[in-house]
């Protein structure tokens, strides 16, 4: 950064720079002898700082059963570097949403600083990652570089709406202009406050994404701050613009996370939206509601999926001897002939791969197991025909109302089985009271009348709350709740 450029930033009268609450935090963080008492009496100065560490405590983010009824309890649990780390977040983010604007879109830019920080935490959670607050930080601030220049260049963004939609473009322009951008002028400001090191590094490297894979925990800090941009990008841009491929692909050289953990990021961030608009008093951080993009996010990296298994099969079938039977007829075996999902051998085998990756990575998975209620009368008394066809209907109703990433077998006779990967238990019930209620509302011709039948459905998921032994287990604890919901319902309509 030219030297003409950081005099003049330091003397714009209305630089953004730390509150006095958040100033003590960053004297009080590099005390070596800390104290809890200390850290409750400096937060409890901003009474609405405490109230935000006190909630965040007891937020989903940190799933803890007994619930903290003050600061000091809000502090044991968070931990002091936590604490410290979050109250800073807070007490900053006040303090620059106070900057005027004389061309940045404020709203839009704090939106993507919420999401990019959101993102950043979940990326780090996923790879357990034990700085995963500071990552939140630098995350929020990585932009911050803008409001700076905003007010040291007021001309620089003004007429620049396209631009912001697209941070590439913006530090083009910022570079074309000034020759430095906003990340290089946002790592100064973080010596400038005094900040972490990792702070500066982080920030100053966001537009730098490295995609050799490392273990290197510096290294995973820098890049959870530089992917954490594209992946709030995927929750404000507009349908057609988001590149939930590319960034998977990204995700997946720079930090090791396949698209199967990629997903469960989106969908980890979808969840925290509502308390991180809380906490932040924001509203309104995605595009459209979190669901929708979550759903596409798994519609995009499924059918990357099967491109790449069709890339595979285009290999194996140059490859392959002459006595190799087809990769269709493959396909084909693993198929229920009459309904056309899945059959039970390749479920199971499907089924152990999920559990086993659900364990190692620790994101949700769910089963659900279903029944056609008194399947079993229907053929008795209107035959096989009438009894087949209303098989494939339910199929056909299983798959209109599941994903492309979720999976359907024919677990036997009237039994279905679906395994939800990523799922978590909330998404998993509302799909399951989907299911049930599309039966409810669906006439099938079943001989000479047309009838409703029902389903009774049990999930169960493996997760933070809910760990089972092994897959065999898990299958057998969604037959169960199957059968006790089929147990419970009243007899079928017919």
């Amino acid at each position: 950064m030219k030297s003409e450029l950081e005099a003049h930033l330091r003397s714009v009268v209305n630089f953004p720079s730390p509150p006095g609450v958040a100033i003590r935090i960053i004297e009080i963080s590099r005390d070596p002898d800390i104290e809890l008492a200390k850290v409750a009496k400096a937060l409890s100065h901003d009474s609405a700082l405490a109230t935000k560490i006190l909630r965040i405590a007891n937020s989903p983010l940190y799933a803890q059963r007994r619930k903290s009824d003050n600061l000091r309890q809000a502090l044991v649990v968070l931990g002091l570097n936590a604490t410290l780390t979050l109250a800073l977040c807070f007490s900053l983010v006040k303090s620059l949403r106070s900057s005027p604007s004389n061309g940045i879109d404020h709203p839009r830019y704090w939106r993507r600083a919420l999401l990019a920080a959101t993102s950043a935490r979940a990326l780090a959670d996923a790879l357990r990652h034990p700085l995963s607050e500071e990552i939140f930080l630098a995350a929020l601030l990585q932009d911050v570089g803008i409001l700076a220049l905003d007010q040291a260049v007021p001309d620089l963004y003004r007429n620049s709406e396209a631009a912001q939609r697209d941070h590439a473009t913006l530090a083009r322009m910022e570079s074309m202009r000034l020759q430095t951008d906003h990340a290089e002028v946002g790592g100064w400001l973080m010596r400038l406050w005094n900040l972490p090191e990792r702070l500066h590094q982080a920030i100053s490297r966001s537009h730098q994404l490295d995609l050799e894979f490392s273990v290197d925990p510096a290294r995973i800090f820098e890049r959870c701050v530089a992917l954490s941009g594209p992946v709030a990008d995927l929750f404000l841009l507009d349908r057609a613009e988001r590149q939930f491929a590319e960034t998977a692909l990204d995700i997946e050289r720079s930090l090791g996370l396949d698209k199967m953990a990629f997903g469960q990021v989106i969908a980890t961030v979808g969840a925290m939206i509502p308390e991180t608009e809380a906490l932040f008093e924001s509203e309104s951080l995605a595009a459209q509601h979190p669901e929708v993009i979550v759903e596409q996010a798994r519609d995009v990296l499924m059918l990357r999926s099967l491109n790449s298994l069709r890339e595979l099969a285009a290999v194996r079938a140059n490859t392959a001897s002459p006595s190799a039977p087809p990769l269709e007829l493959e396909e084909e075996t693993r198929r229920d002939p009459l309904t056309g999902v899945y059959q039970r051998a390749y479920f199971d085998h499907v089924l152990l791969r999920e559990f086993e990756n659900a364990s190692t990575h620790q994101w949700p998975l769910s089963i659900a197991f279903a029944n056609l209620d008194d399947f079993q009368a229907i053929n008795e008394r209107f035959g096989q025909t009438a009894a087949d066809r209303i098989l494939k209907s339910a199929a056909r109703l299983l798959r209109g109302q599941t994903r492309t990433s979720d999976l359907i077998c024919r677990f036997g006779g009237e039994e279905f089985v679906i395994l939800l990967p990523a799922t978590d238990a909330a998404t998993a019930r509302s799909l399951c009271d989907r299911i049930v209620s599309t039966f409810e509302e669906t006439e099938h011709l079943i001989g000479p009348e047309r009838a409703r039948v029902a389903i009774s459905i049990g999930c169960v998921t493996q997760g933070r709350d809910t760990q089972f032994v092994g897959a065999r287990e898990f299958l057998d604890a969604a037959i169960e709740a199957a059968h006790a919901r089929r147990r419970s319902c009243s007899a079928s309509r017919f």
